[in-house]
């Protein structure tokens, strides 16, 4: 099977772009963990200004970077794999008149896969507190060690998203708009 990193697609102009001023406590990367969350509030809110942007895409882009995706892009990946998904709502506010997009979540990657060929990956190495990080430029993946999943992230590199072939074809069957597709190389 082939398998991508799920990206933001930043072609459209006029998309708007959404700011969360107060998380309510959550770190920025928290959501990034593959962890499920017991004790999300529903309170957070992202603004946006249609001055700036208009049309609502089905993956927003917002300063956190966090996963927020229509309802119809929630029923997709529900389907695909509900037991490996965690969906946390989120409201959506026009800065100019309050007014609310209704039904969009972060949606919270849970499956969490130790896939990495560091072989044929591209990378480099830096220390932090006596810690190794990968900056990974150039992803390559054991097919064996993804289990199946159709939506997951990396062991030791939670922040990217990756996605099989089939959620692929279902975004783009379906018409849903903010994602871009980086495919990575498969090894046995």
């Amino acid at each position: 099977m082939r398998y991508f990193k799920l990206l933001k697609d930043y072609s459209d102009e006029n998309e708007v772009y959404c700011t969360c001023e107060n998380t309510l406590g959550w770190e920025q990367y928290e959501l990034s963990e593959g962890k499920q969350i017991s004790n999300w509030d529903e309170k957070i809110t992202f603004h946006y200004n249609p001055i700036e942007g208009s049309h609502i895409p089905d993956y927003i882009h917002n300063n956190l970077s966090w996963f927020i995706i229509s309802p119809q892009f929630q029923m997709i990946l529900n389907e695909i794999d509900k037991d490996g998904m965690q969906f946390l709502s989120v409201n959506i506010k026009n800065k100019e008149n309050d007014s609310s997009i209704v039904g969009y979540s972060v949606a919270n990657v849970i499956n969490v896969v130790d896939a990495i060929n560091y072989e044929n990956s591209t990378y480099s190495i830096f220390e932090l507190d006596d810690k190794k990080f990968y900056d990974i430029t150039k992803y390559a993946l054991i097919e064996n060690k993804i289990n199946s999943k159709h939506i997951f992230k990396l062991k030791n590199d939670e922040i990217p998203i990756f996605i099989s072939e089939l959620v692929k074809e279902l975004i783009e069957k379906n018409n849903i708009t903010g994602c871009d597709f980086l495919e990575v190389e498969i090894t046995f």
